[in-house]
């Protein structure tokens, strides 16, 4: 494996273990701008299973596994598909049984991954796989910010 693959491997794992770790102590039912910390979290799973690897080619797997609608990973009251329900809170084990779906999708990606493939954009997709990969660790770790910053906010 080259080595700027597993720099870049390295990071993802230490955010891995952030968004984990949010995840284990967050407070699921806090509110911030309308949405509860469950969804907020959802959202940034949602994005990770969607964008680090191909977001021409996604399919939503998580109804199905997990039970978890896609339409709750819309945050935003701008966004089609946006649900106004606090009161709907995605279950801890539901949102560890997704991130670890997720977690090991991309672990199996990186593991394939070549310097090469890094700058080459896939089919359908206006970004190459650098630019989709650096994207996500920069929107999955403004999340685990925002999501630490509610729970302390409420507890």
């Amino acid at each position: 494996m080259d080595e700027i693959i597993k720099q870049i491997k390295a990071q993802i794992e230490i955010n891995f273990q952030n968004i984990k770790d949010q995840i284990e102590v967050a407070d699921l039912e806090a509110v911030f701008d309308g949405v509860n910390g469950s969804r907020y979290i959802f959202h940034n799973l949602h994005s990770m299973d969607r964008f680090f690897i191909n977001p021409a080619e996604y399919v939503y797997e998580g109804e199905k596994l997990f039970g978890i609608p896609e339409n709750l990973s819309v945050i935003s009251t701008a966004r089609e598909g946006f649900v106004e329900d606090t009161s709907i809170v995605i279950p801890r084990e539901k949102l560890m049984a997704y991130f670890e779906f997720v977690t090991n999708k991309i672990e199996h990606y990186m593991e394939n991954l070549t310097v090469e493939e890094l700058v080459q954009k896939p089919q359908g997709s206006e970004y190459t796989r650098l630019e989709l990969i650096l994207g996500q660790i920069r929107h999955e770790m403004w999340h685990v910010g925002l999501s630490s910053a509610i729970t302390f906010e409420n507890k």
